[in-house]
């Protein structure tokens, strides 16, 4: 680029003591030669401007657009489980081709057995990648896709695990190396200062506060304690800035609510159905199960915060089993019931204002639970045909490290007997603590490497007072089921190396 040089002249000219029309004469050589560098400089500007435009348009296209976000997210892990089953009968489950749409499973007692230990090692890749495009200040379109693969495996799909791939789970659940959709939805925002918002498509479920904080993620709109599975649906927000405009108050406490609707499960056959007397994408025997709800936050300083989430949810599913014989049983997947749950959420970003750098960097919650099933007459839900409530209490801190940028963590999880959230997805494979009919501890420290490169070591401790705290709704979740072998303690310990960008 050219250097712009002053004439000797015109600056010992500004110092002189010059006439009015000697002045004139000077500045209006100094506007000549400012045009003039005016005029180069945006030469060389329209010269790079073009080189890059060549590059991108022939290296790199998707760069060139400033609005297109790419996200890469790699995580190998090694966990190592211990979980001690209690004596009981145990039993082998198949499906049974002659049910309706492959909902009937016929069940075979195996033998009894004691109290055990299982003793498992697993190693994991997880790939995620991301895409988020926005076109506008008001537009924005995100797609997550995501492969969790078992090392050395290319799937466990079988006949005796039918439900490994269920829509809400797949993702979160270790197997094969497909590609799934995670998430893909749009945001919308809209009305006066664009306070309103309106979604659509495969929502952000999981990972909601306070599950976030374990792999320092964003956290996303549900609250992780009620609800840490995938679903699709729609939502619609009214924000802060709307609330304001009725009270300064509002504007204060940050005051914001956002209504979902979503489908956990279809009813609908698909192509090429079976039974010929549905036909295809028509609705079978079952129900839709369908969620709605609305996502509350009073109050948010940006330090101080106090979340509640309301839930309903309609026409859930479960087996109801049915011995044909001494050690041969049935179990149908049958429509049960409805659900009903409440969840409330205090959390501290910084603790006091500026007590110590430990204080302000740390992150504290206390998240309380409730949870009521409401089964349909002649039902039973979790062993009950009598509407029946649960609670859990979930507490936890995150903190900083030993060194700079690492955190580490703790929580606390106690569930009561009739307590039951949708957390299938909860990312340990001890089980979900979140859904915990007993007590679990979970403690983490996250070191980072360098920028983007961490590592993690995670230890859970699970005990469960009551089976079937991960099962569905029918009898294989039914808290006195003690008939059968369970799951009484579990542990996991967790390494693992992450790259995220």
């Amino acid at each position: 680029m050219k250097k712009f040089l002053l004439s000797a002249s015109v600056v010992a000219g500004l110092f002189a003591q010059p006439t009015v029309e000697q002045l004139q004469k000077q500045i209006e050589l100094l506007q000549q030669q400012l045009n003039q560098l005016k005029t180069s400089q945006q030469k060389v500007e329209k010269k790079v401007d073009e080189q890059n435009d060549r590059y991108y348009k022939k290296v790199s296209p998707v760069v060139v657009n400033s609005h297109l976000f790419w996200g890469y997210d790699l995580r190998t892990a090694f966990d190592y489980l211990n979980k001690q089953t209690t004596s009981g009968l145990t039993y082998n489950i198949a499906p049974d081709m002659t049910g309706q749409s492959g909902h009937q499973f016929a069940g075979v007692v195996t033998g009894q057995t004691d109290k055990k230990d299982h003793i498992g090692q697993v190693l994991q890749n997880r790939i995620i990648l991301t895409g988020v495009y926005k076109p506008a200040d008001n537009l924005k379109a995100t797609v997550r896709v995501e492969a969790n693969k078992v090392f050395g495996m290319t799937s466990i799909n079988s006949m005796n695990q039918p439900f490994q791939n269920v829509d809400w789970v797949v993702n979160e659940t270790p197997d094969d190396a497909n590609i799934r959709i995670k998430e893909a939805f749009f945001n919308y925002w809209f009305g006066p200062d664009n306070g309103l918002m309106f979604s659509a498509g495969r929502r952000p479920a999981t990972q909601g506060f306070p599950a976030n904080l374990v792999d320092e993620d964003n956290a996303n709109s549900p609250l992780g304690h009620l609800i840490n599975m995938e679903f699709d649906g729609f939502s619609f927000e009214v924000g802060n800035s709307l609330f304001s405009k009725l009270s300064d108050k509002f504007a204060d406490w940050g005051t914001w609510i956002k209504f979902c609707l979503g489908r956990g499960y279809t009813a609908s056959n698909g192509k090429w159905s079976l039974n010929n007397t549905q036909p295809d994408y028509t609705k079978g025997n079952a129900h839709h199960a369908d969620f709605g709800g609305f996502l509350l936050i009073p109050y948010d300083d940006g330090q101080y915060s106090l979340k509640t989430e309301t839930v309903w949810a309609f026409n859930l599913q479960g087996f109801k089993m049915a011995f044909t014989g001494p050690s041969t049983f049935v179990a149908d997947m049958a429509t049960l019931g409805n659900y009903f749950g409440e969840n409330a959420v205090f959390a501290a970003q910084g603790i006091g204002d500026g007590i110590s750098d430990f204080l302000d960097n740390t992150t504290a919650f206390v998240s309380w639970a409730f949870s009521e099933t409401r089964p349909k007459s002649g039902q039973t839900m979790l062993g009950s045909d009598k509407k029946r409530t649960g609670h859990s209490i979930w507490v936890g801190a995150d903190m900083p490290g030993f060194a700079d940028n690492d955190r580490f963590g703790l929580s606390y999880v106690n569930g009561s007997k009739y307590w039951r959230s949708f957390t299938y997805g909860e990312d340990t494979l001890a089980g979900s603590i979140a859904a915990v009919r007993g007590h679990a501890f979970d403690v983490y420290y996250n070191h980072q490497i360098i920028p983007h490169l961490t590592a993690q070591l995670r230890y859970t401790y699970i005990k469960y007072n009551h089976p079937g705290s991960d099962a569905f709704f029918g009898d294989m979740g039914n808290p006195d089921n003690t008939m059968f072998s369970y799951v009484k303690k579990a542990k996991d310990i967790r390494a693992y190396i992450r790259y995220n960008f």
